[in-house]
This record gives structure tokens, C-alpha cells and sequence, in this order.
């Protein structure tokens, strides 16, 4: 069998590192589990697996319907795009419009987590979806002593530091990350990810304004040395369709404090394989009892590991291959 497996604007970009990670992970997740794969839509193949919205792919999903299978990625939606960069609240109704037009072209849909199953069926898809996890490659996390020795060397860290990874977003939290950290002087807190020019002009200053033991280093290289650097990730984000950060803190083994959120209900429960939290006050007192208890920490970063263990480029392979298997 080959698949095409095709992400549209295929470049790195700042708007799609999730993306452009599932896609990376899928295509070594194929591999694994020896499926041939191609991005190229002029070659020939058995399934269409197409990632993004765009005019090419509302093109390709058009050539192909009823001649092969097609299946389109539901990466995003206009939940998670509201709330992020500059005009993007104003924006997020048009392209969740545009969103399930381009979805119901598919012959199948794939989300990556039950709950942004939800939000495609609440936003009018019509079309069948299946959940397959966005995945996580555990072999980057298997020894992370010597990154840890560079990340922490590198930015200059001592002691338990609690930190986040990803773009700074009003969206992922950041207002409430800098309000805990305000709460907690004596914790370094750092927020490792591209503070974009578009995003809303609040996220800079709450940036400008972070107390003085909240760091913003910006976009990491080796984002491995990040994970290794951290001891305890602290994600408040409000709306994530399945959260890669989420998935390669738990491959690191870091102990997760994750918002008590809708995107995140079913998948963790609290002081079982994380620590969940809805305000600032909250929060404080979960990362205080983190950093007070190592044990604490050790247990919910191994929960955090089994969890990600479940997630793991072997089982996103094989259900893919499923998935295929049957469409075809």
C-alpha cells in the first residue's frame, strides 16, 4: 500500500509546528509500520491523507473523490485558532465555515482526540471521524541527561523549574502562567517558544510586564534540551485539540499541571497521571506541593510517561494502517 500523505505549505512555519510535528510523526509512524509514503500528489498511490486546508488540497480532495480513498488530518479548528494572534477572534467564525466545507469533502476525518471529535461534529461535520493520536516519538526522551546538562547550562537554570513549551498565546495561557509565577517568586518559571509579531498586542504586554523570575527564551533549537531542562510542566492552556507539548512532557517523564479544561477531561484526571487546576490560586498550591515533594513528582512524571507510552508512533502507525486497510 502507499499513501499520499500531503501537508499543504509544507515550509516550517510559525502558525503550523503542531501541524508540520503530526505530520512528521505520521510519516515515521507509517514507516514503521511499513507503509510506503509519498507527499507528492503527481505520484501514484492507493489513499489520499491530506493535513491542511488550503487551495491545493481542497483541489486534491475534489480530483479524488470517488476514485480513492481520501482522508483529511482535523488539525484545526476554529476553536483553537480564536484567542491567538491579532484579528484572529474576528476571523475564527469564517474559517470554521471554511473548515467544515473543506472536512466534508473527505471520505473520513481523522481527530486526535475525542474531544475535537466533539467540536467537528458540533461544528457541522458530517463526515465520519475517527480518533487517532497525533503521537509521540519515545526514543527522543529515553536519555535526557546529557540535554539536560546543555539546557540547563545553556539558560542558566538552578533548582526546580517549572516551564512550558510552545507559541506565547493568550490561548495556551500565558496571562495565567505569569499571574502563578507572581504568586510564586521564590520558582523559576520559563515559557520556551516564539513570541510571534502577530499576536495580540495584550500577550506582549503581558510579556513586558511578567514579574522578574518569569523567562521568555524564545524559540529553542533542540526543543528535546527544553523538555530535559524543566522538571515540572506547567500547561494552562484552555483549548488544545490534542496538545503535542502535553504528549512530549509525558515522553520526558515531567509531571504534568494541566488546566481543568474540556480539551483535556477523559485523557487526564487529576492526581492520577497529573495535577489539574482552574485558577491562579490553584495552580500555586499544586506546583508548591510539587516542588516541596519530589517524590510527588517522581510518581506523576512515571504516570505521565505511561500515558505517553499509550501514544506512541508504533500505535499511531498501526492504526493508521487500519484505517487505510479498510478504506481501500
Amino acid at each position: 500500500m502507499k499513501v499520499c500523505l500531503y501537508l499543504e505549505l509544507s515550509e516550517p512555519s510559525v502558525f503550523s509546528g503542531g501541524i508540520r510535528q503530526a505530520y512528521e510523526n505520521q510519516r515515521r509512524a507509517l514507516r514503521k509500520c511499513g507503509i510506503t509514503v509519498t507527499s507528492e500528489p503527481s505520484d501514484s498511490f492507493d489513499v489520499l491523507h491530506l493535513q491542511r486546508i488550503g487551495p491545493r488540497s481542497l483541489y486534491l480532495a475534489e480530483k479524488y473523490s470517488g476514485r480513492l480513498p481520501v482522508i483529511i488530518h482535523a488539525h484545526t479548528t476554529a476553536e483553537d485558532f480564536a484567542n491567538s494572534f491579532v484579528m484572529s477572534d474576528s476571523l475564527a467564525p469564517y474559517l470554521g465555515r471554511m473548515l467544515t466545507y473543506f472536512y466534508n469533502k473527505a471520505d473520513l476525518l481523522i481527530a486526535p482526540t475525542p474531544y475535537a471529535q466533539r467540536v467537528l461534529q458540533r461544528d457541522g461535520v458530517t463526515r465520519p471521524v475517527e480518533v487517532v493520536s497525533n503521537g509521540v516519538d519515545l526514543t527522543r526522551f529515553q536519555s535526557l541527561n546529557r540535554a539536560r546538562s546543555m539546557g540547563r547550562g545553556r539558560h542558566l537554570l538552578r533548582g526546580v523549574v517549572v516551564f512550558a513549551v510552545g507559541l506565547v498565546l493568550l490561548r495556551k495561557g500565558v496571562d495565567l502562567f505569569c499571574e502563578v509565577a507572581r504568586r510564586l517568586p521564590a520558582i523559576t518559571f520559563v515559557w520556551f517558544g516564539r513570541v510571534h509579531r502577530a499576536v495580540k498586542p495584550r500577550t506582549r504586554r503581558i510579556i513586558m510586564g511578567a514579574p522578574e523570575n518569569v523567562r521568555f527564551p524564545g524559540y529553542v533549537e533542540n526543543v528535546t534540551e527544553a523538555y530535559a531542562a524543566g522538571d515540572i510542566f506547567f500547561f494552562p492552556s484552555a483549548v488544545e485539540n490534542e496538545g503535542i507539548a502535553v504528549l512530549e512532557a509525558a515522553a520526558a517523564a515531567r509531571p504534568l499541571v494541566l488546566r481543568d479544561s474540556e480539551c483535556f477531561a477523559g485523557r487526564f484526571v487529576d492526581d492520577e497521571n497529573c495535577l489539574m487546576a482552574a485558577d491562579a490560586e490553584e495552580f500555586s498550591r499544586h506546583l508548591q506541593r510539587l516542588v516541596d515533594d519530589p517524590d510527588l513528582r517522581l510518581r506523576l512524571g512515571d504516570e505521565a510517561r505511561r500515558f505517553a507510552a499509550a501514544h506512541s508512533l508504533e500505535q499511531v502507525g498501526s492504526r493508521l494502517r487500519d484505517i487505510y486497510a479498510r478504506l481501500s
